[in-house]
């Protein structure tokens, strides 16, 4: 096995072979799912987490042998401890380190001498504790990088993998249980408060998760090295996330690729949202695309679901690994079914707010439920099935037809199957939606309020997940519907070369911030072929006329200085300018107007008004995790009003731009807002930009096109600025 600390992308863990038979996490299995554990620090004293560990492990029958390791102490837990980890009777796969911060460095040493390679970490006070405790974790790091130890912490509360009883963990969560249920659900986790919470819920309801991961300060792995490895796993059907930052932006983009490929769902959590951008506000840009609009890119991309509490992830998680991984919904039709028309009613009002359509049933498809329900049945959407579908010995009988047959239908996408009561009705019930669920190529969500005392224990037993309040299952039909849209869309970075340029034509290299003015940016656009709305600059009133007729009127004047970027609020535009008077006036206003700022214009920028009905802002920026992202947005005097834009990974191919313009809220509830011959001339434009500035070569800039004019007769950029800082 390759030993090496960090290992995103390493040939093992590449290779599906190595996540099969022995090793079901490739490389990483020493660390979730070794064969022989030391428990090093281990004692009887009251609160040694050591201690704690060992009993944990004995709680929950780990298989192997577990070695106890503290001089001085014969034994731990009835168990024979041992002085050192040279007194071992073999080399153990893991070592949990249960020893305070000031020796870890030294244990993890003794640890690589052993030949131990995979260890657990709990101790605080490391990078999370100020300079001192930094440089120690970057000595902790080194260390696991040159002795090739697969470290997990430190700074956490470790893992537990279920199926083979590991706990590797001091958490409570472990002593208010009395037996572990092994889920498909695998969690990683920054938070070991929000790992060990989740799984527990989990636990309550009768589910479980299968491996459960926190991981800390990350100081040798992180989570895209877990969630790599859990995407090869073949026991784990669904990845649950929870995230504040990245140490390795590009391992995880290749774990969503993995799990991706791999059909396994991944569920994220991320903590801090909120964080803005840092970037001048001089263009839209920066208000406009904080970090978190740039992760919702990259989630998009990949399918990712994102959730924004403990309990929507939990619901979603627990709904995916009920389902067979084909179970996707084709489009945001839902069918609702109830036993009773109220809540029917109030869901139908919640899928709305989901952006989820309830259409009503053809006249044909109502024809043919009717005669299967029973007379006081509703067959509109929802389908009120009434009690006596259940209560009544006949209609009883009916309703595994009448489910086929509703699950049959064409005319909708996803259901959401409502039950509510029953009594001693109900185990017949839950088989007869264990069937249905199995059966359908639809997904199914169920929910059951106030379920008889033995249901959920009946449910969870034949891994059902049953909602008990019917808004959370609509909220979660609503994030099935929007993955599986993200899967089919075409939204993806393209591995094409970027467009060669010759940036320094244009642009002077310089180390300071500064701004590239709309005249030099039409003339960047137009050598790369891209559609600009015809201008020239004038340097006097009556260069001005001479350039209006040269371009044609009506003509739109804009002064040009790079101190002044917005130049509407600074009484530099006028638009509709139709003659030679009026462009000579406007240009000595626009003088007279940034003389009295102190600024000297370098010229107006006189330009043909292109025709066009709608506007886009089309934008660029070079993310510090993910690199060159291109934006698409509402644009004009909407763009910062709206705020209706979105973003991706560059460079894109037409058809990923094409899909990209469908995900804005506008072009979703007005198709016809942008035809689509016009669309796709769009998409034509913006996948050239998305290449041209894929290539630019500073580390940190802002290319914004704002607008986008799109007519009858093509695309045009109309106003551009370049932020270079």
């Amino acid at each position: 096995m390759t030993q090496v600390a960090s290992l995103s992308g390493s040939p093992d863990l590449a290779s599906p072979a190595a996540a099969s038979g022995s090793e079901p996490f490739g490389a990483l299995t020493p660390l979730l799912a070794p064969r022989s554990i030391a428990v090093i620090g281990a004692s009887d004293r009251p609160g040694n987490l050591g201690g704690v560990a060992v009993n944990y492990l004995r709680k929950f029958r780990f298989a192997g042998p577990i070695w106890p390791v503290n001089a001085g102490k014969p034994t731990v837990a009835d168990l024979p401890c041992y002085a050192s980890l040279g007194a071992l009777p073999g080399t153990p796969d893991l070592a949990i380190v249960a020893v305070p911060a000031d020796s870890v460095l030294d244990v993890v040493r003794e640890c690589a001498d052993a030949g131990i390679r995979a260890a657990v970490v709990w101790a605080g006070g490391f990078a999370e504790q100020g300079d001192e405790g930094k440089a120690h974790q970057r000595a902790l790091e080194t260390l696991c990088k040159e002795r090739g130890i697969q470290l997990c912490g430190p700074n956490c509360i470790g893992i537990i993998n279920t199926s083979i009883g590991l706990t590797a963990s001091f958490t409570s969560m472990l002593r208010e249980h009395d037996t572990l249920t092994a889920g498909h659900v695998s969690m990683v986790s920054q938070s070991g408060g929000i790992a060990v919470n989740t799984h527990s819920r989990a636990q309550q309801l009768g589910l479980g998760f299968r491996v459960t991961i926190s991981c800390g300060n990350e100081a040798a792995l992180g989570v895209a090295d877990f969630m790599h490895v859990l995407a090869q796993d073949d026991g784990t059907r669904v990845i649950a996330v929870y995230t504040e930052g990245l140490s390795n932006p590009d391992a995880f983009i290749d774990a969503l690729r993995e799990a991706r490929r791999r059909n396994k769902p991944v569920v994220v959590l991320k903590g801090g949202a909120t964080a803005a951008s840092s970037r001048a506000a001089m263009a839209h840009t920066g208000r406009l695309a904080g970090s978190d609009r740039t992760y919702e890119a990259i989630f998009r991309e990949f399918g990712v679901i994102r959730v924004y509490s403990q309990e929507e992830m939990l619901d979603v998680c627990l709904q995916l690994a009920s389902m067979r991984p084909d179970q996707l919904a084709s489009g945001r039709r839902v069918l609702i079914s109830t036993f009773g028309g109220g809540s029917g009613v109030i869901c139908t009002d919640q899928c709305g707010r989901e952006e989820l359509e309830v259409p009503a049933l053809s006249d044909d498809a109502q024809q043919r439920i009717a005669p299967l329900l029973t007379p006081l049945s509703s067959t509109l959407n929802p389908i009120d099935l009434t009690p006596g579908m259940m209560t009544n010995a006949t209609h009883r009988a009916n309703m595994p037809a009448a489910m086929n047959e509703l699950a049959a239908l064409d005319e909708v996408d996803a259901w959401l199957f409502m039950a509510s009561g029953f009594g001693e009705l109900a185990p017949e019930l839950a088989e007869k939606y264990d069937t249905l669920r199995k059966t359908s190529s639809k997904p199914v969500c169920l929910t059951w309020q106030s379920m008889p005392q033995e249901l959920p224990k009946l449910l969870a037993s034949r891994g059902i997940y049953a909602f008990t309040e019917h808004g959370r299952a609509v909220r979660t039909l609503g994030h099935l519907v929007r993955h599986a849209e993200n899967r089919r869309h075409r939204i993806r970075r393209v591995d094409t070369p970027a467009t060669s340029f010759d940036w320094d034509r244009y642009v002077a290299q310089s180390s300071d911030p500064h701004v590239i003015s709309e005249n030099v940016v039409a003339a960047i656009l137009e050598a790369a072929n891209l559609p600009v709305a015809r201008g020239r600059i004038a340097k006097s009133a009556d260069e001005a006329a001479r350039m209006a007729r040269e371009v044609g009127y009506p003509v739109a004047i804009k002064g040009i200085s790079a101190a002044i970027t917005h130049r509407a609020a600074a009484g530099l535009v006028a638009l509709n300018v139709d003659s030679d008077e009026a462009a000579k006036q406007t240009a000595q206003r626009f003088d007279e107007r940034a003389a009295a700022r102190g600024v000297t214009l370098d010229g107006v920028w006189v330009q043909h008004m292109f025709a066009g009905s709608q506007e886009l802002l089309i934008t660029a920026l070079r993310d510090a995790e993910f690199g060159v992202m291109i934006g698409v947005g509402i644009g004009g005097g909407m763009t910062e009003i709206v705020d209706d834009v979105a973003f991706a990974r560059a460079p894109l191919d037409a058809d990923g731009a094409y899909d990209l313009i469908g995900t804005l809220r506008t072009v979703r509830r007005f198709p016809q807002w942008l035809p689509d011959a016009q669309r796709q001339q769009t998409a034509d434009w913006i996948a050239r930009f998305s290449q041209l500035v894929a290539g630019a070569p500073w580390s940190n800039f802002t290319f914004e096109v704002n607008p986008l004019k799109i007519g009858e007769r093509g695309v045009a950029a109309v106003d551009g600025l370049l932020l270079i800082d």
